[in-house]
């Protein structure tokens, strides 16, 4: 009877630990931050109404004759600080998911061709984040801005301060909830509005990458 009695509180016993195993798989698998197979990285937290973004931007340009009869030879390469607010909640279905974010862009930029000079200005950009609930969230931008340079294109521009247009798809990678790679080619344009002629315009493709922050 003893050995019985035995037998029975073993029984009970299993029984009981099968169950507190049970409860914690479940709340591992109810919880994608819990356990060795989930990611912890909740970036869409980071594009909710009210987020800030902190951001720097470095490229080079290579210049193309879109809109116009031929390429100005002209070079650069930005370093482009960036402060961003997000103006909207995540909405809308996949794949089109995702918020609006408004940037505010100061730009530094080193010219290398054809001669070396320097130029600063700064963008606004309206920018929409496509929130794909992963690491990976690509985004789309466009926006116009001033700049004015030390650089002299008698043939092709002829004031020193200019307007610029610009716009591209990009792409962040968070290797934190808050830290992201972002990465971008934008179509940018630098023109003086018709204010002076010439007005050719400077039209380039810019390839830029960086490090984004968000709270």
């Amino acid at each position: 009877m003893a050995g019985a009695g035995v037998s029975s509180d073993v029984r009970v016993g299993l029984a009981k630990d099968t169950d507190v195993i049970a409860a914690r798989t479940l709340a591992r698998a109810d919880d994608p931050g819990q356990g060795g197979g989930g990611s912890s990285l909740r970036p869409e937290e980071g594009f909710q109404s009210g987020t800030w973004h902190l951001g720097l931007m470095g490229g080079y340009s290579i210049p193309h004759k879109i809109f116009q009869g031929k390429a100005a030879n002209v070079h650069f390469a930005p370093l482009l600080p960036q402060i961003g607010y997000t103006v909207t909640d995540v909405h809308g279905p996949f794949p089109v998911r995702g918020s609006l974010e408004l940037l505010f862009e100061p730009t530094f930029m080193i010219t290398t061709s054809p001669s070396t000079t320097f130029g600063q200005g700064a963008s606004l950009l309206l920018r929409y984040n496509f929130v794909t609930g992963t690491r990976w969230v690509p985004f789309f931008d466009l926006g116009m801005g001033i700049l004015h340079w030390n650089l002299r294109l008698p043939d092709i521009q002829a004031t020193q301060f200019n307007f610029t247009l610009q716009t591209g798809p990009g792409l962040h990678y968070f290797v934190t909830d808050n830290v992201a790679i972002t990465g971008q080619v934008r179509l940018h344009h630098i023109s003086n509005a018709d204010t002076e002629k010439p007005n050719i315009g400077v039209n380039s493709s810019v390839y830029l990458l960086g490090v984004s922050y968000f709270f």
